[in-house]
């Protein structure tokens, strides 16, 4: 049986946009957006960086690119709900779908339709707490990848949703 690692998810104090992930107050990966209404950021974990970005008005696709050997590159369709799928380099299928409404938890699903990664964020927005993420096989290096970038995915959802309230008070 594999263990699992509880990753602690805080806003970096180091910038307006940046974001922490711990295990036990030691940094395993930050998310960073160089410019903070946008929605485009650097991902890096361990000695590993990527760029990943969600283009696309009506249709968005979230595109990755490894800054390291293997120069690898993935443009991923997000449905209207958000979730998407994506084979990684070792050629595994995992989905990200959230569950829930008022408290929504994301999962990365693998090809049997098990949870590997559970995203749970802060409803509310806390000041420096932002979420948890469990991880259920530790031993699987890609599964912290698939954390940032479910963890990227889950708050363009929720500014894309604080954007349609602000719109809808408005008027």
């Amino acid at each position: 049986m594999a263990s699992q690692q509880i990753i602690e998810v805080i806003k970096s104090k180091e910038g307006k946009k940046r974001f922490e992930f711990l295990i036990n107050d030691q940094p395993i990966g930050i998310i960073d957006y160089p410019k903070r209404f946008q929605k485009k950021a650097i991902l890096s974990a361990g000695n590993h960086q990527w760029k990943i970005e969600r283009k696309g008005w009506w249709k968005h696709t979230i595109e990755i690119a490894a800054d390291q050997s293997p120069y690898t590159k993935w443009s991923v369709t997000q449905n209207w709900k958000g979730q998407i799928s994506i084979r990684t380099v070792d050629n595994r299928q995992f989905h990200l779908k959230k569950k829930g409404f008022w408290k929504p938890v994301w999962h990365w699903l693998n090809e049997k339709e098990e949870s590997v990664v559970e995203l749970h964020p802060c409803i509310g927005w806390p000041k420096r707490k932002r979420g948890t993420i469990t991880i259920h096989n530790s031993n699987d290096t890609i599964l912290t990848f698939l954390a940032l970038i479910g963890w990227f995915v889950s708050l363009t959802q929720q500014e894309d949703a604080a954007g349609v309230a602000a719109v809808s008070a408005a008027s």
